[in-house]
């Protein structure tokens, strides 16, 4: 397979993955009955949540792009950019649910750390098995959780920061 065709498919398999998840989020969100469990937070602290989740989801486009031109570093630099640090963790605390911001460790500790590695093996093949995981995490907790309650869109108080578990081996830049 040339070249061109290679990142042709990467391109066409990551947009039928991430379209696939789009639609099925939803499809969710419109569904009677939804049994997600709502984050009970402040309407600012769900548009901030909701900007740094579309902020991901672009660099996930990002590494899909740069995987397309076997640009490994650009890979490396982008889950530099997504992985765990004391900002992240602080706003995933601050969401006052275990689960959920155990997910977030487990995207921007776990998930980025494994993306850096596997960028700098240079085998595309581990590089796209672990943005399949890292994806995984991110359907997995919309799956699991959301913040927007419709049609009112009611107004919470913050919840109480819950502590942050980090995996064993994960790190936190500062």
């Amino acid at each position: 397979m040339s070249n061109v065709a290679k990142r042709y498919t990467i391109t066409a398999a990551a947009l039928l993955l991430l379209g696939g998840g789009v639609g099925a989020h939803a499809a969710e969100m419109g569904a009677v009955g939804d049994t997600r469990t709502l984050l009970t937070i402040p309407f600012e602290d769900r548009e901030d949540l909701l900007r740094v989740m579309r902020g991901n989801l672009e660099q996930v486009r990002q590494v899909v792009e740069a995987l397309a031109k076997d640009d490994f570093v650009a890979v490396e630099n982008i889950a530099d950019q997504m992985s765990f640090n004391k900002k992240k963790g602080d706003g995933l605390a601050r969401r006052g649910n275990q689960g959920f911001s155990a997910m977030g460790v487990q995207f921007h500790a776990v998930n980025a750390a494994a993306l850096k590695a596997a960028a700098q093996s240079r085998a595309r093949a581990r590089t796209l098995t672990a943005l399949g995981a890292m994806l995984g995490t991110c359907t997995g907790c919309h799956a699991a959780y959301r913040v927007v309650e419709w049609p009112d869109n009611k107004t919470y108080a913050r919840p109480a920061p819950v502590p942050l578990k980090l995996p064993e081996g994960a790190t936190r830049r500062e």
